[in-house]
């Protein structure tokens, strides 16, 4: 029935609302606030925090934040350790979690790494702060597991490296004494 109700008035192009109408933005801004961070409002709405020593950047829905951690690193696109960086990044995507997303080489030709995930919020959630928390420090877990994943990968690539037969053959030479 509250289902039916909702999808009518919906359907009216009424505003479906709870009465505990605070939307995410409020909501992260308390919970930074009560973690001990001073969150910035930008002109745009969005939300600058340090956390940690790291910068976040964001951006808010009704009920959703979609939250950034730009520029951690970057790389010249030319840097020949560049597909075994890839090869890492696409690993720790695999991951539940912050996903790592590498931009387009800049005019340098550096590719910037970034950590977004979206998130929900939601006033009744008694958990709201312990749930940010555990959000924020998940994005260092999600590096860890690039660093983890590339050190494998470089690893590996070394000891398969080291264990290579040589390519061609040597050869000695043996004289006689011929007097």
């Amino acid at each position: 029935m509250i289902l039916g109700v909702w999808h009518t008035m919906k359907g009216a192009g009424h505003k479906v609302t709870s009465k505990d109408d605070v939307d995410a933005k409020e909501i992260a801004i308390q919970c930074l606030t009560e973690l001990g961070c001073q969150p910035e409002v930008n002109k745009d709405g969005t939300l600058t925090v340090s956390y940690q020593g790291e910068n976040f950047h964001m951006e808010f829905g009704t009920r959703y934040a979609r939250i950034w951690d730009p520029m951690w690193a970057g790389i010249k696109a030319d840097d020949p350790e560049m597909p075994k960086i890839r090869e890492a990044v696409n690993a720790a995507n695999y991951n539940f979690g912050p996903t790592v997303v590498l931009t387009a080489p800049d005019e340098d030709g550096v590719i910037g790494f970034h950590t977004r995930r979206d998130i929900m919020l939601h006033p009744a959630c008694p958990d709201n702060v312990l749930f940010v928390k555990a959000v924020l420090d998940s994005f260092f877990d999600a590096k860890e597991a690039v660093r983890n994943r590339f050190q494998q990968i470089n690893a590996q690539q070394m000891e398969a490296h080291k264990n290579r037969r040589p390519v061609g053959f040597t050869v000695t030479q043996t004289y006689t004494n011929q007097e």
